[in-house]
């Protein structure tokens, strides 16, 4: 009894852990799609309403589809206390641990666009928002192809452990 116990645990914790391995593919995919999302909004507020830094970041704390993108929040809490903008945007996105995870070394663009985002007049800054929609899209397009590659690998391997532990354990 105790043998058909281990093998079970064993067997469920390999195949979870492939899920979960699946299920960060899609998350990356998820969180680049948000960022573009984003850097539309951005780049429509600025073109159309030419708002201010405080302006913007307060638009895009109230946009929903946003909503996972909390180092948004935490950046116009910084900047209300008086922060600079560009410092408080780069301590937000590296605050974010899970954020700076999915995201690797293109945290880097997204610390940049923070820097550049009010530093030069209306079309520098849209044509930095189209410079990072660029970076961001061929990133996308990388971590969905991704997503279909490992969506259907890693749970299939986890299980494939599974079974491999099982017979080992029997």
């Amino acid at each position: 009894m105790l043998k058909f116990v281990s093998i079970l645990l064993i067997a469920s914790g390999f195949f979870s852990g492939g899920v979960y391995f699946a299920s960060r593919h899609t998350k990356k995919a998820r969180v680049i799609g948000d960022i573009l999302l984003m850097l539309s909004v951005i780049e429509t507020q600025l073109r159309y309403a030419c708002l201010p830094v405080p302006d913007l970041l307060r638009v895009l704390c109230e946009t929903d589809k946003l909503s996972s993108l909390g180092f948004i929040i935490e950046c116009k809490e910084k900047n209300g206390t008086g922060e600079a903008f560009p410092s408080a945007w780069r301590q937000a996105v590296e605050d974010d641990r899970e954020l700076c995870s999915l995201l690797g070394e293109h945290k880097k663009y997204l610390v940049q666009l923070g820097a550049d985002i009010g530093a030069t007049d209306i079309d520098g800054q849209l044509g930095c928002c189209e410079y990072y929609k660029q970076i961001f899209e061929k990133e996308l397009d990388l971590r969905e192809e991704n997503e279909k590659k490992y969506s259907k690998l890693y749970p299939a391997l986890g299980l494939m452990l599974a079974v491999s532990a099982a017979i080992i354990i029997i």
